[in-house]
């Protein structure tokens, strides 16, 4: 049995595609702003990127979180790719993570390099779980 091109590229893929590059593009300038700012004000980069990778992980978790409730209104939906994969994705920026890390090492900041990492993850991580606990909660009608 053959795919036809139809079989593979249908209209949600395309909404889901064209949302992903739209929010990406958006996402993406938002995250160079915010570092800029950071690195200006407070000539610390990596604080920018911290701060970009902390909200796109907020975004996800909510939506995740909303998605839950009414999965095929998110899912699969020209809103995903445009949030999730777009936004999120492109608001995020995990190698610069890397990047800055191995700055440090680099300088020899010991000290930063043993707190930047965990506290990194611990946030992200921390910050999905409680936003997509809260937010599944309110799209539930449960009150925390």
């Amino acid at each position: 049995m053959f795919l036809a091109a139809g079989d593979i590229l249908d209209f949600d893929f395309a909404m889901n595609f064209g949302g992903a590059i739209v929010g990406a593009a958006i996402g993406s300038v938002v995250r160079d702003r915010a570092v800029h700012f950071a690195r200006e004000r407070w000539e610390r980069a990596d604080l920018g990127v911290l701060a970009v990778n902390l909200a796109a992980c907020a975004v996800v978790a909510l939506v995740v979180a909303f998605g839950a409730a009414a999965p095929s209104a998110i899912h699969g939906s020209a809103i995903h790719g445009l949030v999730v994969l777009g936004f999120a994705g492109g608001l995020s920026t995990w190698s610069s993570l890397a990047v800055d890390v191995a700055g440090m090492i680099r300088e020899r900041r010991w000290k930063r390099v043993a707190l930047h990492i965990p506290v990194a993850f611990a946030c992200a991580v921390a910050i999905f779980l409680a936003l997509s606990l809260l937010a599944s909660d309110h799209s539930r009608g449960v009150n925390p």
